[in-house]
């Protein structure tokens, strides 16, 4: 009896749509390395830096909440072809602009914002290619691909530049977007959806109807509160990487990847898949407790880890496979209970809240963070980030039954 998989990779459709999937998520994560690292060279800026996510997240605060209302009035075909060659050529754009390095901020929005009708789209396209019981396994891989993807593109950039050179990887990087955008044109051709049905307003009800029954659920409210939490401290370490790599570790920019991200990375994806064995004897706000802790020790590692000249870069590989274990401990129980927690029907609702509200509550922490690393410096701003991990811990400890229980009173 064939697999899943293979009943999957049997299915010429899907195939095309995973192909274009890859590819668009390699080449979304090695340019976000690619413009990162070009940024903080000619800024020396954490401010710089940051900027660069904030960047990329307005698209998805100001079109975003409308994107898939929109793409329903078109040819998910058509939409997906066109958006990956405008991905292709607003990549490009890169050799172009590179001298002018405040002009990258317009090609990663410009990036985002397609990225906006692109990713709906897609997400809307595997029912109709995938059916029955594969839609379930095909959804995973999905997900796993965009694990891995991060992994590979964020994670070898460094490679990549080091091997081609940055202008090569940027051409490799636009063909990838073009190879992504024949993929889905090959596809069978389909008919709009919802045409003439966009109605703006219909996202705001359902962020109002989203925002109040989280408020009024507590077993809700708490696991996205963290994992809102967790993601504002990711946010935060991903924009000082490039900082801390050259300053304090003194290595070169295109060893961050190999010497952080990629251990970083690997520690989360350990992580996830032990969890089940950790779940037979924890509870998932146990576990979420012991990965505030260890985020928290593996920061002050961190901050302390130049002082150890001889073995930085080791020390540095170790603390990033237990930082990356650490978020994932913070983020995948309390993802769990928060699906288990949420009534199916409503699902849809509480997630693009959940959405709406990361983008909101990142913006203003990593401009704060950034400024102070660039005034005081990279070790004391990870002082404080552990400061408030490990404070968030011991009240997790002490009150986070009571809190399931009752709220935070707001």
């Amino acid at each position: 009896m064939k697999s899943n998989f293979s009943q999957l990779l049997e299915n010429k459709d899907f195939v095309k749509l995973w192909v274009s999937q890859i590819l668009s998520q390699i080449t979304i994560n090695l340019m976000t390395f690619i413009i990162l690292t070009r940024i903080f060279e000619v800024t020396k800026s954490n401010v710089a830096v940051s900027m660069l996510w904030i960047a990329s997240s307005l698209p998805a605060l100001f079109f975003g909440p409308f994107s898939g209302a929109i793409v329903d009035n078109f040819s998910r075909r058509k939409m997906m072809t066109i958006t990956n060659i405008a991905q292709a050529l607003s990549v490009a754009s890169f050799l172009f602009l590179k001298r002018h390095v405040f002009s990258l901020y317009a090609v990663v929005f410009l990036y985002w914002l397609i990225d906006q009708l692109y990713l709906p789209s897609q997400q809307a396209s595997i029912p109709e290619v995938v059916k029955g019981k594969l839609l379930a396994v095909a959804n995973g891989l999905f997900l796993l691909t965009q694990q891995a993807s991060f992994l590979f593109g964020f994670g070898m950039g460094g490679l990549f530049l080091t091997i081609l050179g940055r202008d090569n990887t940027v051409l490799m990087a636009s063909v990838l977007l073009l190879i992504a955008a024949i993929a889905v044109f090959l596809l069978p051709k389909d008919e709009p959806k919802s045409k003439g049905n966009f109605k703006p307003s219909k996202f705001w009800r359902d962020f109002s109807q989203g925002y109040s029954f989280i408020k009024n659920h507590n077993e809700i409210f708490m696991p996205l509160l963290v994992i809102i939490f967790s993601q504002i401290f990711v946010a935060i370490v991903s924009s000082i990487l490039p900082s801390y790599t050259k300053t304090e570790l003194g290595l070169d920019l295109k060893h961050v990847s190999l010497v952080l991200v990629v251990p970083g990375a690997l520690g989360a994806l350990g992580f996830t898949y032990l969890m089940p064995k950790f779940l037979k004897t924890l509870r998932k706000r146990q576990i979420v407790e012991r990965g505030l802790l260890g985020a928290g020790v593996s920061l002050v590692f961190l901050a302390l880890l130049p002082y150890f000249t001889h073995f930085s870069t080791y020390l540095g590989v170790m603390a990033a496979v237990l930082v990356g274990a650490s978020f994932a401990a913070i983020t995948v129980p309390s993802q769990t209970l928060l699906q288990e927690k949420t009534p199916s029907w409503f699902r849809g609702r509480v997630y693009g809240s959940l959405s709406f509200m990361l983008i909101i509550a990142t913006s203003v922490p990593l401009l704060v963070a950034a400024t102070l690393a660039d005034v005081f410096g990279i070790p004391i701003l990870m002082i404080i980030m552990a400061s408030i991990l490990i404070s968030a811990y011991v009240f997790m400890h002490r009150k986070g039954d009571h809190v399931l229980a009752n709220g935070f009173g707001v």
